[in-house]
């Protein structure tokens, strides 16, 4: 059981909620359930680092948190059938997400320069609600959620949702965050329409993958090499990266090979390929620093993680300080 009393099984290595507290629960009972203990220890990096700090998400989304509570065929019945308990428990959601964050914000001991919303609004194929229910139920709470985030700091806001959801960028763009991760795999997202309907300073988060360049580079693999650049060229702005989670060193080297392939160019080699398409002399020079990286020693024992530090709304410490051995909710 987690920390919102939610029961989960494994299954081969894979985990999903199969019992869900308020399944069954009447509108009067959801504003009662409650709040999760949220994390007591947070693991920040070197203060001294001048490397950008990105706050990940200490809890999940409006979406999730209310499939999750609920049960997602339940809850979206709810949003056609019983509206009142639908919003009781999205108003919930909201104020839980909001103390998450902000007690996140609290305990560190300077700003973040990104903050990361993640909630799934799709499948691969599809939207898990209408447009309409979306417009209707979840963007006001966003715009709230956003506007306290904006109002407690500075930090710039990545908004991160996988599925098919090309119909509603032109919300999420409303919503003025500053970038955006989406799942480029999924239906219909395709990158130039979604990079048209962003203005030019939203910035896209790993729209081509990083990984996915630097295997094409090792394997001297032209055409998706031509493919990959015209794609880097359509998204800018944008930040290169691994889609998925690095799991192996070899992952991690072709993931840094493909981030030196996108940085090789400049911002008039940028503008030709965009503009003419696959220009061959970029694309071989892009190729060569690539493959000629100095790719440091990677191990697990290597890889410095930072400190493993306690957080409150009192501040920040190391976690072995803590009084007694007890920890901080």
């Amino acid at each position: 059981m987690d920390s919102y009393g939610v029961l989960w099984m494994e299954t081969d290595g894979n985990f999903a909620p199969y019992d869900h507290p308020l399944e069954h629960a009447g509108w009067e009972k959801l504003s009662r359930h409650p709040r999760p203990d949220l994390p007591s220890q947070i693991q920040f990096p070197d203060p001294k680092s001048t490397a950008t700090t990105i706050l990940d998400p200490p809890c999940y989304g409006l979406l999730d948190t209310c499939f999750m509570l609920r049960n997602g065929w339940q809850f979206m019945l709810d949003l056609t059938e019983n509206y009142r308990v639908a919003n009781a428990l999205l108003d919930w959601a909201l104020e839980t997400i909001t103390e998450a964050y902000f007690t996140a914000l609290d305990a560190l001991p300077k700003q973040p320069d990104i903050i990361v919303y993640g909630d799934d609004l799709g499948f691969e194929s599809g939207m898990y609600l209408s447009d309409l229910d979306f417009r209707t139920f979840i963007f006001p709470r966003l715009q709230t959620f956003f506007g306290r985030l904006r109002k407690k700091c500075g930090s710039l806001i990545c908004f991160h949702s996988c599925g098919a959801v090309s119909s509603i960028v032109d919300d999420i763009q409303e919503l003025g965050v500053d970038m955006l991760n989406l799942d480029f795999y999924a239906k219909n997202v395709l990158l130039p329409d979604v990079r048209k309907k962003l203005s030019r300073e939203t910035i896209l988060h790993t729209p081509v993958n990083a990984a996915a360049i630097g295997g094409a580079v090792m394997s001297n693999n032209k055409a998706s090499l031509a493919l990959l650049t015209t794609d880097i060229a359509t998204s800018m702005p944008c930040i290169g990266g691994p889609v998925d989670n690095i799991s192996t060193p070899e992952d991690a080297a072709d993931a840094m090979r493909g981030v030196a392939f996108i940085r090789a160019f400049s911002n008039d080699d940028l503008r030709q390929i965009r503009d003419l398409g696959p220009v061959k002399s970029i694309i071989e020079q892009a190729t060569k620093a690539a493959f000629n990286l100095d790719l440091p020693s990677i191990s697990g024992d290597a890889i410095s993680f930072g400190d493993l530090m306690a957080s409150g709304r009192t501040g920040l410490f190391p976690a072995s300080s803590l009084p007694d051995g007890k920890t901080l909710n």
